[in-house]
Formats: structure tokens, sequence, C-alpha cells
């Protein structure tokens, strides 16, 4: 029997009960995709919500947690950065903003909350690969569910004017989801790059379940061609990021896992180029033109498709560096990306250098790298944790993708996770000098 199935070992070794099931479906939809629904003229944020909820019901172990060495010294750390940040404001006083503690702030929430559902989870003699399988399991059937109503909002318009009627439409947002023909985000917050990233991400989730046998062939295609497909009415940086994420998860699990050659491995290659190969033609009987032209053809263009759609070039402008060394070096505290403060870009990166400058900018993403170390030394899913922080630091590029969003959500959470299994739990000493060719 699988110890890891819902009807197997989670239930009856685990204690696991459908209840608890259902209580985390809820808590990872809330959380991830974080809706504002929009009840009565009263505006309520599903993820601050459940976060809140989640941490008043468990509030024993939030009291443990906060207990906790490890966590507190990360904490603390956030916080050196936000002083640090707080004192650049108060030099340059023309650039006051608190953006930048926002996001800190919000790491922070992100970062207890990974804890305090390790220990939860913990509680229910789960090791972090359990917890990992079984939140993966729980992620991609959240993403699934969102794609296909996405695609079913496409088809039947009345649906799509439903379920926006319930979620809130930011005044300042470029988009409007109700009227725009190309553009859903299902019940998400928002769509655009942000939801498309955390799509595309899933996409490798499930390439990873396949190949650890935590689902079916069924499941895995199905899943996969309606997560794809539901990225054309997304938005493109998905389906960049799947294509990537895909080829670098599978080069890395070679490199790493014992079990190099296996059917299983080949049924999975010859069903990913089935798909990449059959897409366009079937996307061009559903789907019109004009979509497609948007949304995937000019991948098949390749160089001068990707010059031509602009992304890249308008990136590449965001990164004016100041002639200044003072403040290239220290920063001016405002996190908008322009040393000049005469604008705003959306490169992450920039806004990094601005807020704290580059060598402090550079220490910090250091520090995410060691606390994603944890998560690193604990698990199995190795070569799926070193993809997803090369996805997360590539996005970085476009936006500020790791300290916003979907996926900055699922990667400060798992964060959490891997300090708590790491220092807080009976696992760590099992795997202290863990080897890293075994089933990665």
């Amino acid at each position: 029997m699988d110890v890891d199935s819902f009807r197997g070992g989670l239930r009856y070794i685990h204690g696991v009960t459908y209840r608890n099931i259902i209580m985390l479906t809820l808590l990872l939809y809330l959380y991830l995709l974080s809706p504002y629904f929009d009840v009565g003229g009263m505006l309520i944020h599903g993820g601050m919500i459940a976060t809140f909820l989640f941490l008043i019901v468990q509030y024993r172990l939030l009291i443990n947690s906060l207990q906790q060495v490890s966590l507190l010294i990360t904490l603390i750390g956030l916080c050196l950065f936000c002083l640090y940040n707080l004192i650049l404001i108060i030099v340059y006083m023309e650039a006051f903003s608190t953006s930048f503690q926002n996001y800190m702030i919000q790491v922070g929430v992100y970062i207890l909350l990974g804890f305090v559902l390790a220990l939860y989870l913990i509680d229910k003699a789960l090791d972090l690969d359990q917890a990992l399988t079984l939140c993966f399991r729980l992620i991609t059937f959240v993403v699934f569910i969102n794609a296909i109503i996405i695609l079913v909002e496409y088809h039947f318009p009345p649906f799509r004017q439903l379920v926006e009627s319930v979620l809130y439409q930011q005044e300042n947002s470029n988009i409007n989801y109700l009227t725009r023909e190309y553009r859903l985000r299902g019940i998400a917050s928002g769509g655009a790059a942000n939801l498309s990233l955390f799509h595309g991400m899933v996409l490798v989730l499930l390439q990873a379940l396949y190949i650890k046998r935590k689902i079916s062939f069924l499941y895995f295609i199905v899943a996969s061609v309606t997560i794809f497909t539901s990225l054309l009415f997304i938005g493109r940086t998905g389906i960049v990021v799947g294509f990537i994420g895909i080829v670098l998860f599978h080069l890395f699990n070679l490199m790493l896992s014992q079990h190099q050659a296996s059917l299983r491995r080949i049924i999975l290659y010859i069903s990913i180029s089935a798909i990449v190969v059959i897409a366009p033609p079937m996307f061009a009987i559903f789907f019109p033109d004009s979509l497609l032209g948007y949304s995937i053809s000019f991948l098949y263009e390749g160089a001068d498709g990707i010059r031509q759609e602009g992304t890249v070039t308008t990136v590449a402008s965001m990164f004016d560096m100041t002639a200044h060394w003072t403040k290239l070096v220290f920063g001016v505290g405002a996190h908008g990306g322009d040393f000049s403060l005469q604008r705003h870009v959306d490169a992450g990166y920039m806004r990094m250098f601005t807020a704290l400058g580059i060598p402090l900018a550079v220490l910090f993403y250091l520090l995410i790298g060691y606390l994603a170390r944890f998560v690193l030394m604990m698990t199995h899913y190795k070569s799926l944790w070193i993809v997803i922080m090369i996805i997360m630091f590539i996005a970085e590029i476009k936006e500020p993708f790791i300290f916003k969003g979907y996926s900055a959500r699922l990667m400060w959470m798992l964060i959490g996770m891997g300090i708590c299994y790491t220092f807080c739990s009976p696992f760590s000493d099992e795997k202290a000098q863990p080897t890293l060719k075994k089933d990665a």
C-alpha cells in the first residue's frame, strides 16, 4: 500500500483524514491564489483570512514556532534588511515608500505559515518528503481546477460573468478580466505574468510527481494538457517557464537519480514530445489565430519571434545603472528600480539594487540561497527544488517575483517548512548526511 496515498498510508498510518485533506486544500488554494472576494461591496482577502484562521486554529503550534531560535533568527535577519532600507528612506526623504517593508513583512508571514504547517504535519508523523508530496499533490489539484475554470470561462461567457461577479476587480489593474477577451484568471486574485509563472511551475511539479509515482499517468496527461492550454489565456511567461523548467528538471533528475533508465521515463519523454508536436495544430483547430499569435506562435519562430515579441528588449531597457558609485553601493531607499527616482520599473533585481544597494542586494539573494539549502538537505525532491529556485531567480529579471505573487508564496512557504524540518523535527537526524543520488 502506498504510504503517501489518501486511501492508504496517510489515512491509516498517519491519521490524515479527508477532513484534514479538505482543510489543507482550502488553505493552499486561498493562500496561494489569494483571491479577493467582493461580497455585498465588502472586500475579503481570501489569502489573509485563510492564513489568519489557520494560525489561530493552530495557536499552540504558532506559539511553539515563535519560540524556535531558527525561525526567530530568520525573521530578525529580514528585520535588519528592513532597518537598513528605512535608514536610506530617511536619508533620501523624497523617496519615502514602505513597499520594501511591506514585502518583507509578507515574506515573514509566508515563512511563519510554512513553519507552522510543517509542525502540523510533523505531528502527523510525516517526514519532509511526505509533507512535500502531500502539498504538491494538493497544489497541482488546485491549479488544475483553476485551469479548468479558465477554459470553461472562455467557452461559456455567462460562467465567466458569474465568476467575476464574486471576485474584486482592482481599479488600477490594466486588465479588465470581465471584458478582456483573451485574458482570464480563474479564481485567482489576478492573472497575467504572475499567475502564468505559477501555472508554468506547476507543470514542472507534475513531472516530479509522475517520476516519483505519486500520480497516475492519466491524471498527469490530463492535468498537464489542461494547465498548458490555460496558459494561452493567462500569459506567455508560464509557457516559457514551463518549457525551460521541464528541460532543466529532467537534466538534473537524470544526473542526480540512481534510476536513470526506466519505462516510466521513456513514456514520459514520448508524451512530452507528442504534446509539443501536436499542440500547435490542435490549438489552431480550437482557438482563433489572434489568440495563438499573441500567446504561443512567437515561440515557433525562433530568435526572430522572440525579438519581435518585444519583452526581452523591454526588460533590458529597465537595467539602467547610475554613474554615482555611492548610490550603486548603498542604494537610494526606493524599491522602484530607478536610481534617479523619476520612474518605476518592473525588473526585480533593479528594484533590489535601488532599495538596498548592490552589495546588500546580493547578500539578500545569497540569504535566500542559504535558506533554500535547508530544503535541499532534507528532501529527495532535489532536482525539483533546484529547478524551482532557478526559475525564481530567472523570473526576478522580469519582475520582483521572489517577493510577491503566487510562486513567491509557494517558495517562502517551502523554505519555512525546510527550516522547521531541519531544526525542529525528529527526521533531521535521519537525514543529517543525505545521499545526493537517491530518487532525486
